[in-house]
């Protein structure tokens, strides 16, 4: 006896996945309400940095920005590891191979590659996509007469 959309529910139902879904599945384990917290997050960490490094360490222009910089890169890796262990021993990986370069200043923009790399193959594609539209200006910012390689 065949059942047109029978009781067993066999075939896959065309209307289940909408966009609210697929983008869900790409949040990692963030929630909608967590996307203020992040940018916040950043802003906060940016701006402490620079604070820092002008007053507490005396750096000027580029130097000041550049230590903003590791302070917003910081933020936004313990943003995306929150408390997941297995994120976490990640992001110090990253952080030890960006550290054993052997170059006199470890790359912040290398670092941050590797966050986003970290962030979207954990399944938080969409967060880390929300959290570069204030993160890249942050990087222009700081890196703003830098040489490029």
């Amino acid at each position: 006896m065949a059942h047109e959309g029978g009781w067993l529910a066999l075939e896959p139902k065309l209307d289940s996945m909408d966009i609210k879904g697929a983008i869900a599945d790409h949040m990692g384990h963030f929630s909608v309400y967590d996307i203020p917290n992040l940018l916040f997050v950043l802003v906060a960490a940016l701006v402490f940095g620079y604070l820092a490094a002008r007053w507490g360490a005396g750096r000027q222009g580029a130097e000041a920005r550049h230590d903003a910089l590791w302070a917003a890169t910081a933020a936004l890796a313990a943003a995306l590891v929150r408390s997941q262990l297995p994120l976490a021993t990640l992001v110090l990986a990253a952080a030890v191979l960006v550290g054993r370069r052997g170059d006199a200043r470890p790359d912040t923009t290398l670092l941050t590659m590797l966050l986003i790399g970290i962030g979207c193959g954990s399944g938080a594609s969409v967060i880390v996509g929300i959290a570069l539209v204030l993160f890249i200006p942050i990087m222009r910012w700081a890196l703003r007469g830098e040489k490029q390689a």
